[in-house]
């Protein structure tokens, strides 16, 4: 279903933390939205133990809908959510600066830190007692994001991998969703982000994970990832 009486809003991003959020903000602002300002004059961000504001802003900041889990209450407009690979995001959190409470943000070890719930939900800014570890939290945020599409047709779910291997049916995938009378850029013209973006920016790499995991922890990824026939799919 197309959802072309929505195309006077901008087309929301949402995720779980370090999932390429900024890399698809990019995206589309480069190849759907090349005369809009989408700016953002300060972004406040990190753990709810020490927030920050970044005084330069976001370039695409007003694509970014949220990392909370899903509800019919926060959605006016079409959106897409992203999903990136469980493990290449817990590694993402534990080692970019400001994701964790600011007592053991330097002094966790990563397999600790697998081991050691989070004391935050959806979003670092938000504290929580939930008590769900790194791998517990991001199953349960895609499992959630992937039935709440499924029921509102209006979320389009991508993958981050897609978006780096194969960037032009990731294109095709969004326009047909939510551009159908937009013209079609052809392949060559298609704009492709190279360069880290974003807020504290990863390089644009799929496997980014590999050899920080041992053979008990990547066992235990995959009990998780059971939940939800997507993500077998992609990542089992």
């Amino acid at each position: 279903m197309i959802f072309n009486f929505f195309k006077k809003d901008l087309l929301k991003v949402y995720s779980h933390p370090r999932s390429g959020t900024h890399f698809l903000e990019a995206f589309l602002a480069k190849n759907f939205y090349q005369d809009k300002d989408l700016s953002l004059d300060q972004v406040a961000w990190g753990h709810w133990s020490n927030r920050k504001v970044k005084e330069d802003g976001n370039s695409y900041g007003k694509l970014f809908g949220h990392h909370f889990f899903p509800s019919i209450k926060n959605f006016k407009s079409p959106g897409i959510y992203i999903i990136r690979d469980g493990r290449a995001v817990a590694y993402s959190i534990w080692k970019t600066p400001n994701f964790l409470h600011k007592d053991i943000d330097e002094t966790i070890s990563f397999s600790d830190f697998l081991n050691t719930p989070l004391d935050w939900t959806g979003s670092p800014s938000k504290k929580t007692n939930e008590k769900l570890t790194i791998f517990e939290h991001w199953a349960k945020h895609c499992d959630e994001w992937i039935k709440f599409s499924e029921q509102e047709k209006k979320i389009l779910i991508v993958h981050y991998e897609d978006l780096i291997k194969n960037p032009y049916k990731t294109y095709l995938k969004i326009k047909r969703f939510n551009f159908k009378f937009k013209p079609k850029l052809s392949k060559s013209k298609l704009n492709i982000i190279k360069k880290p973006t974003g807020l504290l920016p990863n390089k644009a790499k799929v496997n980014s994970w590999s050899g920080q995991y041992t053979e008990s922890e990547l066992k235990l990824f995959k009990e998780y990832i059971n939940i939800n026939s997507t993500l077998v799919k992609y990542y089992g």
